[in-house]
Order: structure tokens, then C-alpha cells, then sequence
């Protein structure tokens, strides 16, 4: 997803992945040591407006991930230190060497011992990259999370700028004068309590481990720049951090509000890492955007001629056609319910940089007491055409008696406020911090807020049910919505960080969150069902009705009086001037209700928004094959459109490999793909460059790389063609190379065990780091992905390891628990890029990992795998975990033979769905990858030269009588109970299997 957020020793960052630079000083530049703590969260979806994949498993929207090390999280917490990227960055033993020329991040924080004066821009002017200029300067608020940090925002030719901890005073330019504002960081000390504490929901007097609370404290930094509640200790320091966007990586630039004012502009960067910043006044907020809209932007969304864009960018037209084509995609079923929903919590101003303006999720469910729970019941389900307040009828009538007697204060004074609903809000930072207080660095904001102290456990998120109950009926103040964690992010539900959140008053001990009973105690499974209900065709047909409640007609005006929708006049966009409240303290009151209460999304549209077509396949006695296209972009992969529990691939052509091939030892296939239906493959030695229809060759003496042609163009006529040669990119031969899927990021392993990153600039490459973890040996495999920001790295050593793309840091090492994996090494690693998982092969084990490092399955496979049909390499789809029918992961072996797997989540085990029939490879397979929007198709290589397409069965390729087994077979889903429908979900399909072996 991810857009990623992390929290950097008291600062809530956006890390970038490229010319979004962070400068750091603290480190010598050519050695940083790497650390990872809880301190460090990616997870979410930043940016998630507009990219392919709105699997947050955050991104970080931003990618699943909490970047939760559980390697080192036992030490840390025996310890009693900051949580502090020095303190960490000391006690790990991996290192990275940074490039000096081309480090793209320094952070530089400088404390008054040095007795630097910057009054000029000479000190600014050092933190640019060469050729950078600034031709103009503004006074800005960068604002993260609920702290805010002064900057100025720098215009370059190229580039902006945003330099944290300076003030321009007067002038302009490079004529004007700056001053340092110094920084405070405060320290909260919180108990914690024993590794091996475990809740049961009993007191703490029931516990074997005695005390929950230890004697060891631990010590939260929290750094601020305005006003903050007081703590424990206070230090003043500066601290200045510089990021860079360069134009040709800006991928879009929105409209944002801050304290109700539009005087925000919040930008994304290609790889969806989003920067929120405020001006001083509208008018400059205006001036840049357009000087940002007339700059070349080749990579924006505003270059994108479908819907526009141009040299000439009229923002607000340009914003309504791309809100009319989503909305039309999504009401034609061609993206999921949470993506629409992301979508427009962006456009309204939403943003996980701003917990004030938070995205805001509906309660689907309101089922949380039964032992198991059926999704095709209409009774699971909350009313979505009614807000929280009107969810029971008793009190629903307290809130229109409210309006009432409010409304009749009117009538007696004209002073007297616009009468309301609700004194409260549905979405608040509060109640962001209630859900998340289990997870840093939302830990740490929660202390903040609370004046360095937990709340009490009586109030804290403790309990999925309780929290439905206050929030739809039991309490009068509480009329909460969720946040998008609930549909992605299991980790928020667990209290990794073993923080003492007490007892309440009941004597239930405050830890994990109380799942339904239907979760089976598993947050996965919650997460999981949570996400099926979401897309679930009776929120797909209903959800236009919540969205009128949020983002539509029904949000102001008598339509809202009439839905029982209405709130405090000062949450509104537009109710309240700033700039006109003259008197302090009526201003300072006025932005703490705006911080304090929650702040209405803006309204998109003044008519009801359509509803979502719902298709169904399977008529009574006929199928409706009109449909199938509709419901093509939402079948999981491998999957037949219209019947997804039924996977048939069969082979539709086949092709010797001859690019590539030159000075290969023998003739294995390295890579493949498809040029309009022509397949294309390169030898072992060379890489696809997908975006170019080029090929990179490596494993020469030169130590470097060559690219060349590998698909005749008009500019490009002879295949093989040498592009360009780049030399002593290492000490030794590079052993393998892996270019990200958008050609912009190549990683290069070398048989000394260094690993490269570089960016990729078409004609030169940029060397970003070198990554130092594998304990000798080559690099046998890499796989990257810029949605999540990780790298992914296997060795001879037998080792896995996992990089951050975004700081070229060490994340962690996945353990694979292989009694043979040193002798073997690592064959194949793999990244689903909607949800974060890792697929690694080493010898024969074929294993299945969280981006958290946590085994999720491994094979289970009746006949076990032998000497003749061991994996030779293995591949992951991009299948999101909530679609429970779609292939997870596909192998070659070394008699040729190519399974399909799927995932059965309670189990913890890859089930073996599907043996491509009629074989045409008889050697060990080589290379596979998953083609296709919709990942029906499946590119095959072996050891021969021999490549090969598969592609899933269409339904309309089926005979009469194999159409009467699906139609029959359809109509005993829909009829499925709630437990059978959870198997079938979570990937135990033997009673398909058996349908399929006997149709095949």
C-alpha cells in the first residue's frame, strides 16, 4: 500500500525512497550501523490515493508492516532505553556502508554546545544536492501525526525543498534572514511488563507470573515544536532534517485543509511517501501549487492524458475527472470497496499525516458474540444507511431530543450555537490513538496527549464487542467510526510492546484486545473476516448509503437533519475564520475544538452517490457470460472468472529461449515475459527491465553489468544490441540482479555477499548504498518491492534477510528453521506485492512469511517431495489474504513439474490446489513469473531453453455439461453455513478439489 509512516527519534517521518532525502550528520556518511526498534512503524497506506495497490499492509500505505524486529525486541525490552535510532543503531551487529556520493538521507541534528549562529542561507545552501538553487523560500508547518515542526519549504528549479527548525525573518531568497528555532523533547517513563507475561482477560492476581508490572521502566521520547502537555524530563536541542522531491519523482500534489484553513498542500512522491505541509496564508499555499503544476512532472499523475492533463492544469477540473473515473471503476466492480473508501477520504482531506483528519472507516459488522459468523446474513451486518447515533432506536430518540431542545435555545437567543445531533464526532485523533495505543509510535502520542500517562484502563481499547456496543448503543458521548487498520493491520490488536495498561475496575487485566469469538483468539482471522465482510456483496450493495452519511448530500443541510446526522457547527468545513478571531484565547480555544472534537470530512458530492452493480454469474439454470468481464478484475489469481474455487491452467504455447544467451554455460532460462502476446525470454545470466523491453547481462569479469535489447522497437531494431556497459559496479562478479518492477531501482548481489542498490536513470546508474549482512558466500536471489519499501535478499549462507528500501537499513532475518539451509543455500525468494508476504524456497522446504517475519505456512502436501520432484524454484502471486479461493504461491521442480498452492490460514499450511496437466517441460524449471492484470497467465522456463505460456480456463471454453457442474456447484456456495464458508474461505477446497479432478 504504506506510504509509510515511521517515527524517527521523536519524529513522525515520511521516509522516501529517493530524492525525498533526509540528511544525517549524526553518522559518518560511508558507515551507519543499523538498528530497528518498535520506535519504528510502517504500516498504513500513505499515498494511498491512486496506486495499483491499496493493500496497506502499508503502505509503508503504505505496506503491511510493522516494523516490529521480534529478534530484538527481548533485549530492548529488558533495557531501559530511549527509544532512539542511536541507542538502537549501536546495539545491532549488521552493517550498511552508505556510498559518500550518493547517500539520499542525512539527518543532522546540532545541539547549542556548538555555538553555530545561522543567520543566512549558507548553512541551507549545505544541505542541497549540487545544481540546486533556491530561487524562493516559504514559512511552513510540517506537521506529522499531532506534532508539528516550523520548516521552510525551498523552490528550486528541480526540486523543492523542505529543511526542518528554520524561520525566515525577512527578505527573500537568498537575501533573506533565517533563524534556528530550537526543538524540546520530552521523556515518558511507562512500566512494562514480563516477556512472558500472557492474558487470559483474568486479574492480575490470577496470573502465574505474579506482578505484571516490572521495576525496569522504559522511556518514550516525544519530540514537539509547539506547545506540548509537560513531561517528565525536557531537553532543548535543534534538530534540522532536509527532504528533497524532485519534480521527475512527484507522483501527485493534493489540496489540504489544517485547523479548518486551506493553507495545506500534502505531496506524494512515486512511491506513495507523503509530506504534509501548511502555509502561512492561501495565497501561498495557490502560488505553489501552481508553480508546481507548470513544472515538468513526467511521472504525476497530471501527465496522464486520459483524463487531461497537460502543460495547462486547471486543479480543481482535473480533480473532478479522476473522482468521476474512480467512482465509475468502482461502481462497475473494477476496485474493491476499501480502495474506493481510501480514495475518497483522500479527496475529502484526509490524511495519515494529520491524526486530526484521519481516513474514516464504517463498522460493517455488528455481530461480535457469536462462535462463528456468516457473511451471506443481512443480520451480521450494521444498518450502513444510518450513522453511528441512529444504530438503536432508544438512542436515537435522546439525540433528536437534543437537537430539539437546542434548536429551541435558538429561538430565545440568537447567540446561542446551531443546534446539533452530537457533541461528539466519528472520527477524532483521540479515538485514532484509542485503537492504535498498542503500537509506536502511536504509544508514544497517546502519552502525550494524556499528560504522560496511559488512560485509564476502564477507557483504553480493550475489547472489539464493548467497543461496538458504546459506539452503536450503550453510550450517549460515543458515536465512533473505525479507522483503515481494522481491514489490514492485526498487529495494532497486540500488545508487542508488553506496555502495563493495568486493570479495570472488573479486574480484567488491560493487554491484547478481546477478539469476537468467532476470531477463534486469532487477530489474523479477524482482520481477515473483517476485510470479507467489507467486500462482502451486502456492503457492496449498501455502501453508497454510508458514503452519502460522510462524504455525500446527507452530510449538511436538512438532508443531514433528516438521517439524524448533524454536529458541532465547529467541525465543518468553512464554519470558522481564523484569521477574524482577534482575541487570543478565543482563538486558542477555537483551534483546541478543532484538535479535540474532529474535524468533518469536505463534502464531494450534493446528490446520492451511485450504487455499486452487484453481478451474479449463475442464473438458475444458465450463466450470465456478460458478466464475466465485470467480475474479471476482482477474481483472485489463477482463479476461473465467475467460479474462483475452480483453478484449470493449461499450456497454450510454447517457445525456445535465444536472447541472452551468449557465453551461458548452458542454456537455463533466466527470465520471461509477454510483448503483445509474443513471449519473450532471456538466459540464466540476464534480467528483464520491464518498462524498457531491455535486458541486463551480469556474472562477467568486468564485475559490472551490460544492457541490451531485448525486444526489437522502432528506435531499436536489432535484439541484443548493446544499450550500455557499466563496469566495477563491485570487487567481485555480480552473482545475481533483480530491477524493481517500474525500472526505476536495479539491486545487484555479488559473490563477495555485498548487495547494491542503485537508481536507475536510464543511461548512468546511482549507486545508493551497499548492504553487508550475508556471512559469505554469493547472493543467490533478490526480489524488491516499491510498494512496501523492502528488499529481499538469499544467500549461499542459508540466510534471508530483509532490507528497507527507504533507508537502506537492516530489517530483519527471517528464520527459516532448515536443518540443511547451509548446506544448499537459498534458491528462490518472492514478494506478494499487495500484502507484504515472502515465499522463500531453500534446498526442498518451500515456507511462507509475514513482512513481520512470521512463518504463515509451509506445504501440505500428502505425498511429500522426493528426489524426483524436489522444488527448483518458487514464485508468489500478489493474492490479497482476504480472498480465500486464489492461488498464493506457484513452484517448478525439477522433473518439470509446476504445482499451485493455496493458503489455509487456520492450518498454517500451503495446500496443493492445482498440477498443470499435459506437461510439455521434462527438466528442472528455472524461471517462472506471474503475468497478467489479473494474474491468469503463467511464464514458464527450464533448464533446456524450452519456455512456456499457461493461462487460466475461461468459463465459456467449458462444454454443457462441465457448465452444469459449475452452475450446480455456485448454487451450493451461495448456500454454504457459516463454518463450511470459513473453510472454503480460508483454502481448505478438498471438496472443490474433488469436483475438478472428476470434471478433469
Amino acid at each position: 500500500n504504506k506510504n509509510m509512516h515511521d517515527f524517527n527519534n521523536g519524529e513522525y517521518e515520511d521516509d522516501d525512497m529517493d530524492d525525498m532525502e533526509e540528511k544525517e550528520e549524526d553518522f559518518p556518511s560511508d558507515l551507519r550501523s543499523l538498528g530497528h526498534t518498535n520506535s519504528e512503524f510502517s504500516g498504513g497506506v500513505g499515498g494511498v490515493p491512486f496506486t495499483g495497490s491499496m493493500e496497506p499492509r502499508s503502505q509503508p500505505f503504505q505496506m503491511k508492516a510493522t516494523l516490529d524486529d521480534s529478534k530484538y525486541d527481548d533485549r530492548l525490552l529488558e533495557e531501559s532505553v530511549a527509544l532512539d535510532d542511536d541507542d538502537a543503531a549501536s546495539s545491532n551487529r549488521n552493517d550498511i556502508i552508505n556510498n559518500d556520493n550518493h547517500s539520499n538521507t542525512e539527518e543532522n541534528e546540532i545541539g547549542p554546545r556548538d555555538g553555530v549562529s545561522a543567520s543566512s542561507y549558507d548553512l541551507i545552501t549545505g544541505l542541497l544536492d549540487p545544481g540546486d538553487w533556491p530561487e524562493k523560500s516559504y514559512n511552513v508547518k510540517r506537521c506529522t501525526g499531532l506534532e508539528v515542526r516550523h520548516a521552510l519549504l525551498l523552490w528550486c528549479r528541480d526540486a523543492i525543498y523542505i529543511v526542518d527548525g528554520f524561520e525566515q525573518t525577512e527578505g527573500d531568497g537568498l537575501e533573506g534572514k533565517i533563524n534556528r528555532l530550537e526543538m524540546s523533547s520530552s521523556t515518558f517513563y511507562v512500566n512494562l511488563r514480563p516477556n512472558d507475561f500472557k492474558s487470559n482477560g483474568t486479574s492480575c492476581a490470577d496470573q502465574d507470573t505474579g506482578n505484571p508490572s516490572r521495576p525496569e521502566k522504559r522511556n518514550i521520547n516525544s519530540g514537539k515544536d509547539d506547545s506540548s502537555p509537560s513531561a517528565t524530563d525536557e531537553v532543548i536541542s535543534y534538530q534540522h532534517r532536509s527532504q528533497r522531491i524532485a519534480f521527475r519523482d512527484l507522483f501527485s500534489v493534493y489540496k489540504r485543509r489544517y485547523q479548518l484553513q486551506h493553507i495545506a498542500l500534502e505531496f506524494y512522491d512515486v512511491n506513495r511517501n507523503g509530506i504534509f505541509v501548511a502555509f502561512e496564508s492561501t495565497k501561498e499555499r495557490e502560488e505553489l501549487l501552481s508553480k508546481v503544476l507548470n513544472s515538468p512532472l513526467p511521472n504525476s499523475i497530471f501527465n496522464s492524458g486520459s483524463l487531461g492533463g497537460g502543460s495547462a492544469i486547471n486543479y480543481a477540473k482535473f480533480m473532478t475527472a479522476l473522482r468521476a473515473k474512480i467512482t465509475s471503476q468502482w461502481v462497475n466492480g473494477k476496485m474493491t470497496n476499501f480502495e474506493f473508501i481510501m480514495h475518497l477520504n483522500s479527496f475529502a482531506g484526509r490524511s495519515y499525516n494529520d491524526l486530526t483528519q484521519y481516513p474514516v472507516f464504517p463498522w460493517v459488522l455488528s455481530d461480535y458474540e457469536s462462535e462463528e459468523i456468516n457473511l451471506n446474513d443481512p443480520r451480521s451486518y450494521r444498518d450502513l444507511s444510518k450513522p453511528m447515533g441512529a444504530q438503536g432506536e432508544t438512542r436515537a430518540q435522546q439525540y433528536r431530543d437534543r437537537f430539539e431542545s437546542l434548536e429551541s435555545n435558538t429561538h430565545i437567543s440568537e447567540d446561542e450555537p446551531p443546534p446539533f445531533h452530537y457533541g461528539t464526532h466519528y472520527s477524532c485523533a483521540a479515538y485514532v490513538l484509542y485503537y492504535l495505543v498498542r503500537l509506536e509510535p502511536f504509544s508514544r502520542l497517546a502519552l502525550s496527549l494524556q499528560g504522560g500517562r496511559f488512560d485509564m484502563a476502564d477507557r483504553l481499547f480493550h475489547n472489539v464487542a464493548n467497543s461496538w456496543k458504546s459506539a452503536s448503543h450503550d453510550n450517549i458521548q460515543d458515536v465512533r467510526e473505525l479507522i483503515p487498520e481494522f481491514y489490514y493491520l492485526p498487529e495494532f490488536l497486540v500488545n508487542s510492546n508488553m506496555f502495563d495498561f493495568g486493570t479495570t475496575q472488573s479486574g480484567q487485566v488491560v493487554h491484547d484486545v478481546t477478539l469476537p469469538p468467532w476470531a477463534k483468539g486469532d487477530t489474523k482471522r479477524f482482520i481477515r473476516i473483517n476485510r470479507m465482510a467489507l467486500e462482502s456483496e451486502h456492503v457492496s450493495k449498501n455502501l453508497h448509503c454510508w458514503i452519502d452519511l460522510i462524504f455525500g448530500y446527507k452530510q449538511r443541510g436538512r438532508e443531514a437533519l433528516n438521517a439524524l446526522n448533524t454536529f458541532v457547527h465547529l467541525t465543518y468545513e468553512g464554519a470558522v475564520d481564523l484569521d477574524a478571531i482577534t482575541d487570543p484565547m478565543m482563538r486558542e480555544a477555537t483551534i483546541a475544538q478543532i484538535h479535540n472534537f474532529g474535524q468533518t470530512p469536505s463534502r464531494l458530492e450534493r446528490k446520492p452517490f451511485p450504487q455499486r452493480n452487484i453481478l451474479v454469474v449463475a442464473k438458475e439454470k444458465y450463466i450470465d457470460f456478460s458478466a464475466l468481464n465485470l467480475l474479471a478484475p476482482m477474481t483472485p489469481p489463477f482463479c476461473m472468472v465467475g467460479a474462483p474455487h475452480r483453478i484449470n491452467l493449461r499450456f497454450t504455447s510454447w517457445d525456445t529461449c535465444r536472447v541472452g544467451m551468449a557465453g551461458q554455460i548452458d542454456s537455463s532460462v533466466g527470465d520471461m515475459c509477454l510483448v503483445k502476446g509474443q513471449l519473450v525470454g532471456v538466459g540464466r545470466t540476464c534480467a528483464l527491465i520491464l518498462p524498457l523491453k531491455a535486458y541486463i547481462r551480469f556474472g562477467r569479469v568486468n564485475k559490472g553489468i551490460s544492457v541490451h535489447v531485448a525486444v526489437a522497437t522502432a528506435r531499436n531494431r536489432e535484439v541484443n544490441r548493446v544499450l550500455s556497459i557499466h563496469d566495477g559496479m563491485h570487487r567481485e562478479p555480480i552473482s545475481i540482479v533483480k530491477p524493481s518492477l517500474n525500472g526505476h531501482w536495479i539491486v545487484t548481489g555479488c559473490s563477495d555477499s555485498t548487495v547494491r542498490v542503485w537508481r536507475n536513470h536510464g543511461n548512468h546508474l546511482q549507486l545508493q548504498a551497499t548492504l553487508c549482512g550475508h556471512e559469505g558466500g554469493q547472493i543467490t536471489c533478490i526480489d524488491v518491492s516499491t510498494t512496501f519499501g523492502t528488499i529481499v535478499t538469499g544467500g549461499s549462507d542459508g540466510n534471508v534477510l530483509l532490507w528497507d528500501l527507504r533507508r537502506f537499513m537492516f530489517i530483519r532475518q527471517l528464520d527459516l528453521e532448515n536443518e540443511d539451509s547451509d548446506n544448499f543455500g537459498v534458491r528462490s525468494v518472492s514478494i506478494n506485492h499487495k500484502n507484504g508476504n515472502i515465499l522463500t524456497l531453500v534446498a526442498a522446504n518451500v515456507k511462507l512469511f509475514d513482512i513481520n517475519g512470521n512463518m504463515l505456512a509451509t506445504p501440505d502436501y500428502k505425498n511429500g517431495f522426493n528426489a524426483h520432484n524436489k522444488p527448483s524454484c518458487a514464485v508468489a502471486t500478489d493474492c490479497p489474504e482476504w480472498m480465500g479461493d486464489g492461488i498464493v504461491a506457484v513452484t517448478g521442480h525439477i522433473n518439470g513439474d509446476i504445482m499451485l498452492w493455496g493458503l489455509h490460514h487456520d492450518r498454517g499450511a500451503l495446500i496443493m490446489r492445482h498440477q498443470v496437466p499435459d506437461n510439455v517441460h521434462s527438466c528442472a524449471i528455472t524461471a517462472l513469473r506471474v503475468w497478467g492484470e489479473r494474474q491468469d497467465t503463467l511464464l514458464v522456463g527450464d533448464r533446456s531453453g524450452k519456455m512456456s505460456v499457461c493461462k487460466a480456463l475461461k468459463m465459456d471454453a467449458l462444454s454443457q455439461q462441465e457448465l452444469s457442474f459449475v452452475i450446480q456447484e455456485l448454487h451450493e456456495a451461495s448456500g454454504l453455513d457459516s463454518s463450511d464458508k470459513g473453510k472454503a474461505r480460508d483454502g481448505d477446497n478438498s471438496d472443490w478439489m474433488g469436483l475438478m479432478n472428476d470434471d478433469e
